[in-house]
């Protein structure tokens, strides 16, 4: 068990990324509890949060901490207690036509889900949900060294995606370098939008994340650079094989990438181009290693379009094919 002063541990675990994030005399360590938290409050410890994620953003500077309180469960049957029923309330937006925005100036900043236990049951506790605006995704980061731990994100009204990753707009933004870890990208099937983005970005970390109900799993642009380094580990990709256009698929060349351990929970898509599992549009290298497909047509030329990429160790796993 960690002794950090903090107690990070007993707050869901320390930025896999960030280092010991709050301990540094720079860096301050936020709290948001959407039940019990005030908008008056000052959110430097549990007993003082803020009420809403906009504020712990607007007060947050680089390398700070944001732990993220689920909240509690939504009611049950009646005659069953309000603490049976299924998910936990969702967390959303304090201006419900405006999501959420890391500014580029800050860089280094955590935001993390504190579910009970580790893993998916993390995850699943702690749900951002998107407001009404239909043309912005959830959460946007601009800026580099970003950790996103242990949360739940859903796509409220939004029709464009859930995480947005930007490198470049109007010659700002710089976001690379980030990581997202046990992350569960919730979209709604038939819903159009990506569930993580990545624009131009090197050196990102995408590790036991949990993508379901999309169009589009993970979309990599290259609007001013090709993406290099990226790292995709140990994610499970879950949706329904007609409405999905691919899981992981970019729109340009991609140097290096790393797909590793991975699990394609359905047939192959067929919900419009690229209709693959994954798709490089461009020459690209990298490797992609012991992953499992739903198809049960192991092949490469009918479930990757690979331009150059290393495909080594997968099989068709028909045993975890769900309906198409």
């Amino acid at each position: 068990m960690s002794n950090f002063p903090d107690k990070v541990y007993e707050f869901g675990g320390k930025p896999v990324s960030g280092g010991y994030g709050g301990m540094w005399p720079a860096e301050t360590v936020w709290f948001v509890d959407y039940d019990n938290g005030t908008t008056g409050a000052g959110g430097k410890k549990p007993s003082n949060a803020f009420k809403y994620l906009d504020t712990a953003l607007s007060n947050a500077l680089h390398g700070d901490v944001i732990y993220i309180r689920p909240r509690a469960p939504e009611a049950g049957a009646a005659g069953a207690g309000p603490y049976y029923g299924g998910d936990p309330g969702d967390i959303t937006p304090q201006v419900a036509a405006t999501n959420w925005t890391i500014a580029y100036t800050q860089y280094g900043i955590s935001l993390i889900g504190t579910g009970a236990g580790h893993g998916h049951s993390a995850m699943q506790q702690t749900n951002l949900q998107g407001g009404t605006s239909t043309s912005t995704p959830v959460l946007k980061i601009n800026a580099p060294y970003v950790s996103i731990e242990n949360l739940g994100i859903k796509p409220g009204s939004s029709t464009t995606g859930l995480i947005s990753q930007n490198f470049l707009d109007d010659t700002v933004y710089q976001a690379f370098a980030n990581s997202y870890y046990n992350v569960w990208f919730r979209n709604v099937d038939a819903k159009a939008g990506y569930s993580l983005r990545i624009d131009s970005g090197s050196y990102d970390n995408v590790t036991g994340c949990y993508f379901t109900g999309h169009a589009m799993g993970i979309s990599i642009y290259a609007t001013s650079a090709h993406t290099a380094r990226l790292v995709i580990r140990g994610c499970d990709f879950e949706t329904l094989a007609g409405t999905a256009t691919g899981e992981i698929a970019s729109n340009d060349a991609v140097f290096r990438i790393l797909i590793d351990r991975c699990v394609f929970n359905h047939g192959v898509p067929t919900g419009g181009s690229p209709n693959k599992y994954i798709s490089f549009a461009s020459t690209s290298t990298g490797i992609i290693s012991d992953c499992y497909t739903g198809s049960a047509d192991a092949t490469v030329a009918t479930n990757f379009t690979l331009n150059g990429v290393t495909y080594s160790g997968c099989w068709a796993l028909e045993s975890f094919m769900v309906a198409a």
